[in-house]
């Protein structure tokens, strides 16, 4: 099971490239150099041991639905940063990202679409998207439900997105196969 954990953590450590944090990526935020066997700034985290005391698969819901761009990109940024405590803390990721309400607006492939204002921070939300789309046991999926009402269809998401009908039969679903659901609202 560790060798697993750790395909995952090189996997992640590749996908994030210059972009990692530099706890993640192993360098320091010292000014000062680390020399090879010292501790890094990801030694000194604190750990989560007793919460995930026998836990070997880490299960998420994410029920996202805040449409402000700025808000939702520091959210996948927690995101992220939860996935990757968990590698690091030897848990396996699956995680499910299910968009609906207003959020599913920031998905359009074309963002011309978009009023002008929201443009930049609709870019910036899909980067982190696709980062996260790119990590083993992600999946994101937007409510058509939602999507009927923006209106915006399938075929103008962005790529890598899967359509559902219905995301609260997702989390229905999902959550009586043990995913825990967190709201992003």
């Amino acid at each position: 099971m560790k060798v697993k954990h750790l395909a995952i953590l090189a996997a992640l450590t590749m996908l994030l490239g210059a972009g990692a944090s530099p706890a993640f990526s192993g360098q320091s935020n010292s000014p000062f150099p680390v020399a090879d066997g010292c501790l890094t700034d990801e030694d000194l985290l604190p750990d989560d041991s007793v919460a995930l005391e026998g836990v070997e698969i880490g299960r998420i819901f994410w029920d996202v639905t805040i449409a402000d761009p700025s808000l939702l990109a520091g959210r996948l940024g927690v995101i992220d940063q939860t996935y990757r405590d968990m590698v690091r803390q030897g848990v396996t990721p699956e995680m499910v990202l299910a968009f609906r309400g207003g959020s599913v607006r920031l998905l359009v492939a074309d963002h011309s679409r978009l009023p002008e204002e929201t443009r930049e921070g609709a870019q910036s939300v899909q980067q982190r998207l696709e980062r996260l789309m790119e990590l083993p046991g992600v999946r994101l999926e937007a409510c058509y439900i939602a999507m009927r009402r923006v209106p915006l269809e399938p075929q103008n998401l962005m790529p890598g997105l899967h359509t559902v009908n219905n995301t609260f039969l997702s989390a229905m679903g999902y959550g009586q196969r043990g995913f825990i659901s967190i709201p992003i609202h």
